[in-house]
């Protein structure tokens, strides 16, 4: 069974968006993004969160 992910609504200002949108990521993509580094993680190619290289496990 697959857990229900958390939602958040975050309130962006344009120019982030104008910014994701002209570097072909979405929005949601790059804060997903930001908080996995923030909290030490990246994507894999399976879209699935791993620690960053060279982080301790």
């Amino acid at each position: 069974m697959r857990k229900q992910p958390n939602v958040l609504l975050v309130e962006v200002p344009p120019k982030f968006i104008a910014l994701c949108e002209s570097t072909g990521v979405s929005p949601q993509a790059a804060l997903r993004g930001m908080a996995a580094m923030v909290c030490g993680l990246q994507c894999d190619d399976h879209d699935r969160l791993v620690p960053l290289e060279g982080e301790a496990a």
